[in-house]
């Protein structure tokens, strides 16, 4: 099926920053990227999920617009290599680029799906990011819209169930983008964090408020990075 038909088979992962996003979507590719406690996603990534057809599994990986072919990797490099070419393309500080990696992984008994993980919105900079907050709000703003805005693509909004969803840019955008909630979905993150009673009352009044059914609504424990370190599966 083309990438431009409507179908459910692009996924765009969106959020605030340090909500669990690169975490959700390593589970949902089950494909390890970078980690760690300060910012990691920094340029868009675009990964393309197909079944490898020669037997083999590995993946390419390349920078969107650029000439060179792209270059083939272990899975087991994946994590490093991102990290790699994030920082050729965005500096080794924390500096937010609209220059997106391109990763294709090819794996046996694969459906095809895209998922694209984008850098979490903020509105405060950081020593690096070379952008006082509010441009650098806008610069991932723009990228989100760019990318959630197409009718093909489904919106994942991640959440920390430790914030006010009412503040969440990226739900805030989803809104906006698609008021009829027709291609929208809720994952709330950290719920083992959340200290206040009502959790549950908590996510049926966000699926209320942006007219999501319930099997669309999501509740997940992240892994700890203890548990990163230690391999915890």
């Amino acid at each position: 099926k083309e990438e431009g038909s409507i179908n459910s088979t692009r996924i765009v992962v969106v959020g605030d920053q340090s909500h669990g996003k690169s975490s959700l979507l390593e589970a949902l590719s089950g494909v390890d990227l970078p980690r760690g406690e300060d910012i990691k996603t920094r340029v868009p990534l675009v990964m393309q999920l197909r079944e490898s057809t020669d037997g083999t599994e590995y993946a390419l990986i390349s920078v969107e617009g650029q000439s060179e072919p792209p270059e083939r990797i272990t899975l087991d490099a994946v994590a490093s290599k991102v990290d790699e070419v994030t920082a050729r393309l965005a500096g080794s500080e924390k500096a937010v680029k609209d220059m997106p990696i391109e990763l294709k992984v090819f794996r046996l008994d694969q459906d095809d799906l895209t998922l694209i993980d984008l850098p979490g919105i903020t509105r405060i900079a950081r020593d690096g990011q070379q952008v006082d907050g509010k441009e650098l709000e806008r610069l991932i703003l723009r990228m989100s819209r760019r990318y959630c805005e197409p009718q093909e693509s489904v919106i994942l909004n991640v959440v920390s169930a430790m914030v006010d969803f009412s503040t969440s840019a990226s739900l805030q955008l989803s809104q906006e983008l698609d008021p009829t909630s027709r291609r929208t979905l809720l994952c709330v993150t950290k719920i083992d964090q959340h200290a206040e009673e009502g959790l549950a009352k908590k996510l049926k009044v966000a699926a209320s408020q942006m007219r999501l059914r319930p099997e669309r609504v999501f509740a997940v424990r992240n892994r700890k990075q203890q548990e990163n370190e230690g391999q915890v599966s």
